[in-house]
């Protein structure tokens, strides 16, 4: 019994959980009532103003010495007001180049400050819920408490995707206890009204399951309008992918004790009792056929194709990563591409990078210094060593924020690629740059990249290299927000 109570206590500090220390708060009233008229008049639209009393409250109300019940029921009353805030939030930090200006920074930052201060108050309640045995109702109020938890803790890891930058040091760790507490007294699975989902339930479980399947899927390949679309409907997917203590053959796992997040099949850790499995095949499935789509918002070709790609399981590298030195310049989008390769010049702005790694498919880059919008997920760009001008094509197919640089992954693509031009439908149109991939073989379809826009699988068209000849488009082997490469048949 004494080590279970210190097992207990251990979980508390690792959450950091306060001692109850003050007798009341400094700005509202302790009673649920009281304290929805002074959310009220918050001036929630107005982050600068309604953020640092929040902020306030947060930070007292975990210490305040109030029953469980009590203080779960004020968390209730601040917890829609903080979501209204963050919203209002995320417009200040989306949407910008990935090194966004200190203002945005300040957004997320601030952010960050109210979904961990929303997760401590819930963890407090939690805490002295589960020293003792429970009954039904404190079964609920803590499932509750630990599910409320969970999800602040997880909205704030997303916002860190959103922003492709690593979480803060415990991030993972700390949800995962809150998963092995909740796992441990079987509250993972009891399901509790949560007014952010509505029409469904809420657990811990699939709280939890939601961010394993965003971050599983490959997040910093996608655009943000892409991640949000997925971690919305994850939300739903969640309550059909459990999470097992054994599954020898799951294409991910995580490791309850430690701080990291879901691991490929090929990285499996020794740790037998601490991992949990889950398998994202059935959804590739199911989005192969058409579903599952989040039922209100369907997923785009795009995203559906790219999730399919990455729950199917991992992938080995076609070849090993080797460290380079060295800067290359590049530029970014198919109109400045199409002309470095067609004139070996344009007047679009050439930008410096420094080489971090080369394989035999592509790159790894460092960017300093601020971003133009067009660098990002699914963009194409050309590049050159500046030690010996050479143009190739490549498509960025990732991004990270490390401090005060971006990386990205480059992805090249065949070096027989030759600029060309096509027009579609308006035979007095200036014909578009496109790219041709002739056939390796001569057995296989050519294959043209073409703006996403304007262009689907039947599109007739005049393809321009050489003498003009007529075409159609066949079938979509890749694409992107900005790029498609298609195949090409005869126009008949």
């Amino acid at each position: 019994m004494e080590e279970a109570r210190q097992t207990e206590s251990a979980w508390e500090v690792r959450l950091g959980v306060p001692e109850p220390e003050l007798d009341k708060l400094s700005l509202a009233s302790a009673r649920p009532r009281r304290l929805r008229a002074w959310l009220d008049a918050l001036p929630i639209g107005d982050p600068h103003r309604g953020a640092p009393p929040l902020l306030t409250l947060l930070d007292e109300l975990p210490r305040l010495r109030v029953d469980g019940r009590r203080r779960l029921a004020l968390l209730e009353e601040i917890r829609p007001r903080l979501r209204q805030l963050a919203y209002t939030l995320e417009s200040r930090y989306l949407n910008l180049p990935l090194m966004p200006p200190e203002r945005a920074l300040q957004a997320a930052a601030l952010s960050h400050r109210l979904f961990q201060g929303l997760a401590i108050g819930y963890q407090s309640v939690a805490a002295p819920l589960l020293r003792g045995k429970l009954n039904r109702p404190e079964r609920q109020a803590a499932a509750t408490a630990l599910q409320r938890a969970m999800d602040a803790r997880a909205q704030d890891l997303f916002l860190h995707m959103l922003l492709y930058k690593e979480p803060p040091a415990g991030t993972w760790q700390v949800l995962h206890n809150l998963y092995a507490e909740a796992e441990r007294h079987a509250l993972e699975a009891l399901t509790v009204s949560d007014p952010e989902l509505p029409g469904e339930e809420g657990a811990v479980l699939i709280a939890y399951g939601r961010l394993l399947l965003t971050a599983s899927a490959q997040p910093n390949q996608l655009r943000q309008p892409a991640l949000m679309a997925l971690y919305r409907a994850a939300a739903h997917w969640a309550r059909w992918m459990p999470l097992l203590a054994d599954a020898a053959d799951a294409p991910f796992h995580v490791d309850l004790q430690s701080d990291a997040g879901p691991q490929a099949l090929s990285a499996r850790a020794d740790n037998g009792q601490a991992l949990r499995y889950f398998d994202t095949r059935p959804l590739a499935a199911a989005l192969a056929e058409g579903g599952p789509g989040h039922r209100s918002r369907p997923l785009s070709d795009i995203l559906s194709h790219h999730l399919r790609w990455a729950w199917l399981g991992p992938r080995e590298r076609r070849g090993p990563r080797r460290p380079v030195d060295g800067e290359m310049l590049l530029c970014l989008g198919l109109d400045a591409v199409h002309r470095r390769l067609d004139q070996g010049e344009g007047d679009e702005p050439l930008h410096r990078v420094r080489r971090v790694d080369h394989g035999d498919g592509g790159y790894c880059l460092e960017w300093r210094g601020g971003t133009p919008n067009a660098l990002r997920a699914g963009g194409l760009l050309a590049l050159s060593p500046m030690e010996q001008p050479q143009w190739r094509v490549g498509e960025i197919r990732w991004v990270a924020w490390l401090g005060d640089a971006v990386r990205l992954g480059v992805a090249l693509l065949p070096e027989t690629l030759r600029p060309v031009r096509v027009s579609a439908g308006d035979p007095s149109a200036w014909p578009a740059p496109a790219l041709l991939v002739p056939s390796p073989e001569g057995d296989d379809p050519e294959t043209l990249v073409v703006p996403t826009t304007g262009y689907r699988s039947g599109t007739r068209l005049t393809l321009w290299d050489g003498p003009p000849r007529d075409t159609r488009l066949g079938v979509r082997l890749a694409g992107s927000p900005d790029i498609a490469q298609y195949t090409l048949r005869p126009a008949v």
